[in-house]
C-alpha cells in the first residue's frame, strides 16, 4: 500500500486545468497537496486564471497563461505555494481554482412570463414576449470567489446565466416604460432598446461582479389577447384613414365612383335567376332609363331655346323687327324654361 502511495506521489508532477469541460466556469483542482513533486509544474492555459488558497485565504491570484516551476520560478504565485509546501503548514488545507476569464458567449434568454406595459399611444395593456442572447465574463476574480464560490468545487455557466436571466424580466419591463415605445415601434427600436437593458443590467450586477459584454434582442411577439387588440386598432386606423383622404376626392370622382357601383347592382342583378332578380334587374333598368331620358330631354330644351334664339337674333340683325320686338319675344322663350 506504501508503495503504491508513493508511485502516486511520484506521478503528480502538473498542476493544470486540462481540456476544461465547456459547461463549467470554475473547477477546483483536486489533487492532495501533499502528493505534489517539488519540481512540479503550474500549467495556465491561455483563457483561464488560477487562484491559490489556503485556510480560505486567497494567497495569490495568477491571470497570464504560462508554465512555471515550482523548485525555480519565483511569481507570486510560485512563491506563496511553495512556503505552503516548505513549511509544512497544513497542506490538506491548500486549493488551487481555475476559472475561465474569457468571454461566454451565446447565452440564450427569453422571458419567462410576457412583459406587461401599457401602450402609450393607443392606452391598452401590451403582453410581449422577447427572446435572444448575451455574452458575460468575470469582472473581478478575487471579490468573484469571495463572494460566489467559497467552498464550492465547481460553477457552471447555466447557473451563472440564470441568474442574470431572473434579474432580466424587470430590466425589460423598465425599459419599455421608459421609452414610451407603442406596440408597432419596438422591432425598430430593438438594438437601442437592448443596449439600454444592458447597461441596467451591468448597474446591477455588482453583488455578483460579472459584467455584461454583449446584449441582444432577436425576437419580440405578443400574446393572443394583445393581438387581437392590435388587429382592432389596426382596422380602426385603416377606416380613419380611409375616411380622411375622402376630403380630397373631388365631385365628379365621386360621381364617377357612384356610377361604377350601380352598373356592379346592375351586372350582379342580371347574373341572378328568378323572379327576384328580374325585379331587381327592371327596377335598377328602369331607374338608370329614367335618369338617361331626363337627361336626353334636359339637353334637347336647352338645344331648341337656342336655335329660337338664334333666329330671331337674326331677324333682328336683318331689320325684319324691331328691338322692341326683339326683347319681348326674347323675354317669352327665356319664360317658358
Amino acid at each position: 500500500m506504501w508503495l503504491l502511495n508513493f508511485f502516486s506521489w511520484q506521478a503528480i508532477d502538473v498542476i493544470r486545468w486540462e481540456n476544461p469541460e465547456s459547461y463549467l466556469l470554475v473547477k477546483k483542482w483536486d489533487r492532495p497537496f501533499d502528493e505534489i513533486k517539488d519540481d512540479a509544474t503550474l500549467i495556465v492555459e491561455p483563457g483561464q486564471a488560477a487562484i491559490f488558497v489556503h485556510n480560505g485565504k486567497i494567497e495569490a491570484i495568477q491571470t497570464e497563461p504560462g508554465r512555471w516551476n515550482l523548485k525555480t520560478d519565483n511569481v507570486p504565485f510560485i512563491t506563496a505555494f511553495k512556503n505552503i509546501l516548505r513549511w509544512g503548514e497544513s497542506p490538506d488545507k491548500a486549493e488551487v481554482f481555475f476559472i475561465k476569464t474569457t468571454e461566454i458567449t451565446n447565452q440564450k434568454w427569453g422571458t419567462k412570463n410576457p412583459v406587461k406595459y401599457i401602450d402609450p399611444v393607443y392606452n391598452f395593456p401590451v403582453k410581449l414576449r422577447a427572446f435572444g442572447n448575451f455574452s458575460f465574463k468575470i469582472k473581478d476574480l478575487e471579490k468573484f470567489w469571495l463572494n460566489y464560490i467559497w467552498t464550492r468545487s465547481e460553477v457552471t455557466v447555466d447557473e451563472i446565466r440564470d441568474l442574470i436571466v431572473d434579474r432580466l424580466l424587470q430590466y425589460i419591463t423598465d425599459t419599455l416604460a421608459e421609452a414610451k415605445l407603442s406596440y408597432n415601434e419596438i422591432d425598430a427600436n430593438r438594438v437601442e432598446l437592448a443596449n439600454k437593458i444592458k447597461e441596467k443590467l451591468n448597474k446591477n450586477l455588482g453583488d455578483l461582479w460579472l459584467e455584461i459584454t454583449d446584449f441582444r434582442i432577436e425576437d419580440t411577439n405578443f400574446t393572443e389577447d394583445t393581438e387581437e387588440l392590435i388587429q382592432k386598432i389596426a382596422s380602426k386606423t385603416a377606416d380613419a384613414q380611409a375616411i380622411n383622404q375622402m376630403w380630397d376626392v373631388d365631385s365628379q370622382a365621386m360621381q364617377n365612383y357612384a356610377t361604377t357601383r350601380q352598373l356592379d347592382a346592375l351586372e350582379k342583378a342580371a347574373e341572378n335567376e328568378g323572379a327576384v332578380g328580374g325585379m331587381v334587374w327592371t327596377f335598377v333598368g328602369m331607374n338608370m332609363g329614367q335618369n338617361m331620358w331626363a337627361n336626353v330631354q334636359s339637353n334637347s330644351s336647352w338645344e331648341s331655346v337656342e336655335e329660337k334664339l338664334l333666329k330671331l337674333k337674326n331677324l333682328l340683325d336683318k331689320g325684319l323687327i324691331t328691338k322692341e320686338d326683339y326683347e319681348a319675344k326674347k323675354k317669352e322663350i327665356l319664360g317658358n324654361l
